[in-house]
């Protein structure tokens, strides 16, 4: 049985393309990709964390977000309107009156 795959946007026949791999006995596919996850003690259960599908079960297990998760718009507008207003806020501690 003939099998196909996908190179370049056609379909070509896989054996015609492990013909162009030559004898270097490498797959012409790629390899997939593997995550280098540290393992680190999660500060909620005090389990070992050693994948990002723990990492999440354990956040959602508490309602826990990682703000690096999320999106950086936010935090940047609300530091920028946090900063206008203490420039807006008067200074009390040095003044007296006579």
């Amino acid at each position: 049985m003939t099998v196909f795959v996908i190179r370049g946007g056609k379909l070509v026949d896989r054996d015609a393309v492990l013909l162009e791999a030559g004898d270097d006995r490498r797959s012409p596919f790629p390899s997939p990709r593997v995550s280098r996850m540290a393992s680190f003690e999660s500060p909620v259960t005090g389990k070992e964390i050693s994948s990002w599908r723990e990492r999440e079960r354990d956040m959602t297990a508490v309602g826990a977000v990682d703000p690096r998760d999320l999106p950086r718009k936010p935090f940047e507008k609300r530091k920028r309107d946090n900063e206008r207003q203490r420039k807006l806020t008067p200074e009390w501690g040095g003044a007296t009156s006579t």
